[in-house]
């Protein structure tokens, strides 16, 4: 199957709920959780003026979507509603096959506006199917229904954000299939310039 696109906001309420920044959100996810964590799609840099650009990297690498499934494939284990899960694209940052899909309802947040579908993690292997071409960026947001965690990942940073529960964060950053780094969201980010 593949996300379906729906209208029906309601899911997406605390997003807005929440008492934080707009940048803080769409990097982090809600206040609601207890850790949080990054996922890095490139390593952090080294030196204050170090571009992306700079970052020697493998030819053969796991893409951004990539990288995401597998952190997703690994939170599934602490919700127990991964089967119902809600997942914005942003607007901006592809063409979707479906060119109706940008006249919807919207989840808007302060910078940003998302499409929101429904479906199951396992729907993220048919993400390409959404966009007229392939897309390796990740989603902007992904959270079960039961809001056990949140994975959050903006079109800016080199890294995808994730808020859940302590263990859960000490789980990732232990996992040896991925690039997970303990995260304060009240403190500055390492960033590219």
């Amino acid at each position: 199957m593949t996300l379906q696109p729906t209208d029906e906001l309601s899911a997406a309420a605390w997003l807005y709920a929440t008492d934080v920044g707009p940048t803080r959100l769409i990097t982090f996810g809600p206040a609601s959780f207890p850790a949080y964590a990054r996922l890095r799609y490139l390593p952090d840099p080294i030196r204050p003026d170090m571009r992306e650009s700079d970052v020697r990297l493998p030819y053969l690498r796991p893409t951004e979507i990539d990288m995401a499934r597998t952190a997703l494939e690994a939170l599934a284990d602490y919700s127990s509603s991964t089967r119902d899960c809600y997942v914005c694209v942003w607007a901006g940052g592809a063409t979707f096959r479906n060119p109706a899909l940008t006249g919807r309802n919207m989840v808007d947040l302060q910078y940003r506006r998302y499409v929101l579908f429904t479906g199951t993690l396992g729907d993220l292997a048919g993400w390409s199917d959404l966009f007229t071409s392939e897309v390796h960026s990740a989603p902007a947001f992904v959270w079960p229904a039961d809001h056990a965690w949140c994975f959050a990942s903006d079109v800016d940073p080199h890294w995808a954000g994730i808020g859940a529960d302590r263990e859960v964060v000490d789980r990732l950053t232990a996992d040896k299939n991925l690039d997970v780094a303990p995260a304060n969201p009240a403190e500055r980010q390492p960033t590219y310039y």
